[in-house]
């Protein structure tokens, strides 16, 4: 099955179709807040980044930036951080991914010995903490400065495969 990601300008009448892997279907999408980048994980647990500004306006067409080997498999979920400094990817190898957006160098990898498939992710708007589901049916807080859990949420009966969360910056 062939998945395209279409990115659709909405001030223009134009789109961009973008088969990075003909053979791979796209799992994920996401466009980080500052409106520049744009990233997509396949199920080959591959990374694509694109650049959607060219210094001050928006280009016509997306631009590639980076391909990161993300996962050793079936990738699931990329987000980026709401302050855009970060991007995280999820995958079926067990393990949640942070990534810097300045040079998309591999800063820590999030893995727990009970964790299973990553479904999921949602960062707080501090961008200081993240939540993954999981396959092993908890959801976890993670510290992203030392790479821990802070707390685990248990009590569900099946895999965590969806997150939402929200909260507010005070002062």
């Amino acid at each position: 099955q062939l998945i395209v990601l279409v990115i659709p300008p909405f001030r223009t009448n134009q789109n961009d179709q973008l088969i990075p892997e003909p053979d791979a279907s796209i799992q994920s999408v996401d466009v980080d807040a500052a409106g520049n980048l744009v990233a997509a994980v396949n199920n080959k647990g591959m990374c694509y980044v694109w650049n959607m500004r060219d210094g001050t306006q928006q280009t016509s067409r997306l631009v590639p930036l980076m391909k990161l080997s993300a996962h050793k498999n079936y990738a699931l979920k990329c987000k980026f951080s709401p302050d855009s400094t970060i991007l995280a990817t999820t995958s079926a190898d067990q393990t949640a991914k942070i990534w810097s957006v300045e040079d998309f160098s591999l800063q820590k990898t999030l893995t727990d010995p009970s964790q299973r498939w990553v479904w999921d992710l949602a960062f707080t708007s501090d961008s200081r903490y993240l939540f993954t589901g999981s396959s092993d049916n908890f959801a976890r807080l993670w510290d992203l400065e030392s790479g821990t859990v802070q707390r685990e949420y248990a009590g569900h009966q099946k895999a965590v495969i969806s997150i939402a969360f929200r909260d507010t910056v005070i002062g």
